[in-house]
């Protein structure tokens, strides 16, 4: 099955590279590229799909960080969404989940170019958009991650950059052949492309904004403090997660344990003879030899919920030390800063226990009993306080009886924990930098088409339909105050990037 697979992936960019004559020609440093014309509302813009940045980490490239694409000759056709980077089926809302049927390929790195069409000599200026998925998930050839009203409507050259998730994206072994970070690695290496080729798309690479959601405002926040990152942006705009997010826990020791988890998954760590005495080395290449389907599946075995996987690590040259360490010793790389959270970010959570953990459909039958072990669970993980404290601190002042405030006290505490207070509080150490401007906003439409139910307020990930623009490309008929939504969030992110 793998190898029909990398036929089929081969073939397709063989063919990408022959066929098509129509669509602009652009010349990178990669090679010449052709894209096509894509219509969105208010007009015309060039897409470039599946633009390949690096060379295939596959193989003995499997684990380590990206190399730079060699250059091609001939016009290769980028006219086509590329694959997803491996993972497991995912489901956030009807628009942003991931089945077997999806086109998958470990050959994944590759960028999405958008740029109004038209003669406009003016430099626009760029926004570089990372996906969310919680590290584990998510990919730029999904319809939501279509930034092309974003483009249109706001005058801007939009790239959404792949990279590398799960265990192909961050296991840590500690040593070369799998240091940690790949995925963020591989965020660098397409940033540093943008840099070097802005202005093949009529781009200004001195006016770039890194912009992401959820595990992509994650990365935005490391950027922001990464030495690796320095000069490669001037603004950045964080939807709901930042460096200080409590579900990451950075160390080197627990990133260690689940490679370890691996390790023992496909008994890498015996030798025939039964002797355990092998290196990192060893190990690094038994996973190489596995296929990623497999390892997809023996990362379920220990992360089943999908809320616990491979994370980045601290303690490495693109993170030298932990985020709240590491900010008090350097200058943000952006002096402009955008946050956002949502109103009700929990709700999504609290849904996924309602529906798939408890198997209930009616929002009346949730007690304070069903979320509690959840909500315990979650807080002994991430947190070194009570449990019961907290979860209190929520619920000592609702009807316990009415299953829509236990929902909406158990959404509260969750929204807190992992999304408001790691991002203003992130947001507040920037503004404490000298030089520094942050402002923020918060996400109050509910969207008419995502079919949640009924109880639910706009929650996690709904912001991502208005900031791209995404809502008015979906293939569903938005309603009025979406369209109107839409044009107010894409105005923000289109001043933003102008003038900040």
């Amino acid at each position: 099955m793998s190898i029909i697979l990398v036929i089929i992936v081969a073939a397709t960019r063989l063919a990408a590279i022959m066929a098509d004559t129509s669509g602009q020609v652009v010349t990178t440093t990669s090679g010449t590229i052709r894209g096509i014309v894509r219509t969105t509302t208010t007009g015309s813009v060039n897409a470039f799909l599946g633009i390949p940045f690096a060379e295939p980490p596959i193989g003995e490239l499997r684990f380590k960080k990206p190399v730079p694409k060699k250059p091609w000759e001939g016009v290769l056709n980028t006219t086509a969404l590329p694959p997803l980077c491996p993972q497991s089926p995912a489901h956030v809302n009807a628009y942003f989940q991931v089945t077997e049927a999806d086109a998958m390929s470990e050959d994944c790195l590759f960028l999405n170019v958008f740029a109004p069409a038209g003669n406009d000599a003016d430099l626009k200026p760029i926004v570089v958009y990372i996906h969310g998925g919680g590290f584990t998930f998510g990919g730029i050839s999904m319809k939501i991650f279509d930034p092309s009203e974003l483009a249109a409507r706001g005058d801007l050259v939009v790239v959404v950059a792949a990279y590398r998730l799960g265990a192909l994206g961050f296991l840590y072994m500690g040593v070369e052949d799998a240091p940690g970070n790949m995925g963020l690695y591989d965020q660098l290496l397409a940033l540093r492309w943008v840099r070097d080729n802005a202005n093949a798309f009529g781009g200004d690479a001195d006016k770039v904004t890194i912009m992401g959601e959820s595990a992509g405002s994650i990365s935005v926040g490391i950027h922001l403090i990464s030495p690796k990152s320095e000069g490669l942006f001037r603004r950045a705009v964080m939807q709901s997660g930042s460096a200080f997010s409590n579900q990451l826990k950075m160390d080197k020791a627990r990133s260690a344990r689940k490679a370890r988890a691996i390790v023992t998954y496909f008994t890498c760590d015996k030798r025939e003879n039964g002797s355990r005495n092998l290196s990192m080395k060893d190990f690094v290449a038994c996973l190489r030899s596995k296929n990623y389907r497999d390892i997809l599946k023996a990362t379920e075995s220990f992360n089943p919920t999908k809320l616990d996987g491979f994370f980045p690590v601290a303690g490495e040259e693109f993170l030298p030390e932990k985020p709240g360490v590491l900010l008090e010793r350097v200058a943000p790389n952006a002096r402009e800063v955008l946050v956002s959270v949502c109103a009700a970010e929990g709700d999504f959570f609290v849904y996924y226990l309602l529906t798939k953990l408890q198997r209930l459909n009616d929002i009346n039958l949730l007690t304070k009993c069903q979320v509690d072990l959840f909500l315990t669970a979650i807080l002994t993980a991430i947190t070194r306080a009570e449990p019961e404290e907290i979860i209190e601190h929520y619920f000592d002042h609702i009807n316990l009886g009415n299953g829509t405030e236990v929902a909406y006290a158990a959404s509260d505490l969750l929204g807190d924990l992992l999304f408001l207070c790691p991002t203003l509080g992130f947001a507040k150490w920037l503004s404490s930098r000298q030089h520094t401007s942050v402002y923020a906003f918060l996400f109050s439409h509910k969207l008419s088409f995502l079919g949640w139910q009924e109880w639910m307020r706009p929650t996690h990930a709904d912001d991502i339909f208005f900031t791209l623009g995404s809502a008015l490309s979906m293939g569903v008929k938005p309603s009025g105050s979406d369209v109107k939504a839409t044009e107010k969030f894409v105005d923000v992110i289109s001043t933003f990037s102008h003038t900040g």
